[in-house]
């Protein structure tokens, strides 16, 4: 199977507190005139499957291309237990807030069994109008007291509110109680998978999981730091790195080489080239998001305009 940068189509999520900001910052064409909270740029899931659509393997599902490609994709990092790809990338616009939530750990996942999947997950702000997060309980907080804040709908008088700006980047890891203010526009790197547990959905009338949520939430003080962060590496989890790559208008950078690694372009312009059968150069420019093949070789990325991204690669099995 020809290996080379693998763009794909955007997979679009309605969503009550979404907006249109996708449009205005990035020049997608988004469907009707509905709120979009999520666009899902690279995806395996149930819920939805990402499908390329740039070169010879357009019209081919992701799920279709870990199978197909092996390790030319994956290179030595694992698939999910399912088969399917590891890393669920997303483009977030919170127009208004979102629920107070938490997804669940291993330990919690265990216990709650069924459908529901560990996920680990880290914030890039795109764009801060003004805009806040909530994450991690208030330290001292018990869990009794908690509980009864659920109940009382008044739990985010126990979470930590943490205004931001652009550029600023925060880890969520499982067990960590959380959730987008109104005003942020946010690139997301997270596990595979959608599993969420609302904590309060301030009076919207969507279900809030009590029990569930209080089965994933660790009561111990939140870290702020984001654990390998060094120079440009932001985040070393089990599951990803996240690096945060800079260059100047024709410049050239070398990319990932024989491990499987995606990037997310956060402003500017360019092309990925790379030495291979399908060697026509690829084009990104800010919002795209591009997947790597382990088996790529030679990739280098120059920038038209000055341009920087994230670059999430995944760990050696």
């Amino acid at each position: 199977m020809d290996v080379y940068p693998l763009k794909f189509t955007p997979i679009y999520k309605k969503k009550i507190w979404g907006g249109r900001n996708l449009e205005r910052l990035f020049g997608r064409s988004l469907p009707d005139s509905s709120p979009i909270g999520e666009s899902w740029e690279l995806a395996d899931l149930s819920e939805g499957v990402s499908i390329v659509d740039n070169g010879p393997q357009a019209g081919r599902t992701l799920t279709h291309m870990v199978k197909h490609m092996g390790r030319d994709l994956l290179g030595s990092a694992k698939p999910m237990a399912d088969g399917r790809f590891p890393l669920l990338l997303k483009l977030l616009d919170a127009n208004d807030i979102l629920s107070l939530q938490v997804h669940p750990d291993a330990a919690a996942v265990k216990k709650i069994g069924g459908d529901a999947a560990l996920k680990t997950e880290c914030w890039y702000m795109l764009e801060s109008r003004d805009g806040a997060i909530y994450k991690g309980i208030m330290p001292g907080t018990t869990p009794e007291q908690f509980r009864e804040a659920i109940e009382a709908d008044k739990a985010e008088q126990f979470t930590r509110r943490i205004d931001c700006a652009t550029g600023d980047f925060h880890y969520i890891p499982a067990g960590m109680v959380h959730t987008l203010c109104a005003g942020l526009v946010v690139a997301e790197v997270q596990t595979a998978s959608d599993t969420t547990y609302r904590v309060t959905d301030w009076g919207r009338g969507r279900e809030i999981h009590v029990d569930k949520s209080m089965e994933c939430i660790h009561f111990t003080p939140a870290d702020d730091t984001s654990p390998g962060a060094n120079g440009e590496v932001l985040l070393v989890t089990d599951f990803f790195t996240v690096a945060r790559r800079t260059v100047e208008a024709g410049d050239v950078r070398a990319l990932p080489q024989g491990r499987c690694s995606a990037i997310m372009l956060l402003g500017g312009a360019g092309a990925i080239s790379h030495a291979g059968a399908v060697e026509t150069d690829t084009p990104i420019s800010a919002g795209d998001t591009v997947l790597l093949p382990a088996g790529l070789n030679d990739a280098k990325l120059t920038a038209s305009a000055g341009a920087s991204w994230l670059e999430i690669t995944l760990p050696d099995e």
